[in-house]
């Protein structure tokens, strides 16, 4: 995987329009900004596996990434996806190096954020540190979903779970949430899945004549929500009882 990033400047009315802006507002003085902008184009990589860990978490502002990182069976496995305006790197605190990589899913960019800075500043103040304990929970439960659904043994389950969390994601940001484009390839959503891309070509077929979902190149309608919801909640029910 290559690596092209590029650095730029930032206003600071920039970041004042940031949905993220009061992660960061105080954590640094008056005529900084307090985080670094950074581009990075499409297959290429933010960061790698076994790249030191340089305590900085990253907001995307634009884009998506796949976050990839090493299986048993496979060299390279993608174990989640990331879209904008959510955060990536929080797996890696404490850590010394990075467990995966961080790969462009189409032109990027981020926000890089010291973690050191504004943990400091969330222990003097309420509202920073309700923040941060809101990210850290975030990302408990995205590895939560995770790991139910690697449990998950139905690839179809796993596929209704995956529509649902990109439909959710989307909804709780005002955008449409039975309509949306899919920044990865199915090639990335089968790797993602375990299973292989014909795979993912005969369940969206079927899915389709079952009139629960409609793909066109890489924009998605989903047309039965409850369809989607019953065939993940069926699999969770099994797995608890």
């Amino acid at each position: 995987m290559n690596t092209t990033t590029t650095t730029r400047t930032v206003d600071r009315e920039q970041c004042e329009r940031c949905v993220h802006y009061h992660m960061c507002q105080g954590t640094a003085a008056a005529d900084q900004i307090p985080g670094q902008r950074i581009r990075v184009a499409r297959h290429d990589s933010l960061y790698h596996l076994g790249d030191l860990v340089d305590n900085s978490i990253y907001s995307i502002r634009s884009g998506s990434f796949k976050i990839v990182g090493a299986g048993a069976a496979r060299p390279e496995q993608i174990v989640g996806f990331a879209l904008a305006p959510e955060f990536i790197a929080l797996n890696a605190l404490g850590q010394t190096v990075h467990q995966s990589s961080a790969v462009a899913l189409e032109d990027s960019e981020v926000c890089r954020i010291t973690w050191q800075r504004q943990a400091f500043k969330g222990r003097r103040q309420p509202l920073q540190r309700v923040s941060l304990h809101a990210l850290m929970s975030a990302e408990l439960r995205r590895s939560q979903q995770q790991a139910l659904m690697t449990r998950n043994t139905q690839a179809g389950q796993r596929l209704a779970a995956l529509m649902l969390s990109l439909s959710e994601h989307h909804a709780a940001r005002g955008y449409a949430a039975s309509a949306f484009r899919l920044p990865m390839s199915h090639g990335d959503i089968a790797n993602y899945l375990g299973v292989t891309a014909e795979c993912v070509s005969r369940l969206i077929l079927h899915f389709k004549q079952q009139g629960i979902l409609e793909l066109r190149r890489h924009d998605v309608e989903l047309h039965d929500m409850e369809a989607l919801r019953s065939l993940v909640q069926d699999c969770t029910a099994r797995k608890a009882a």
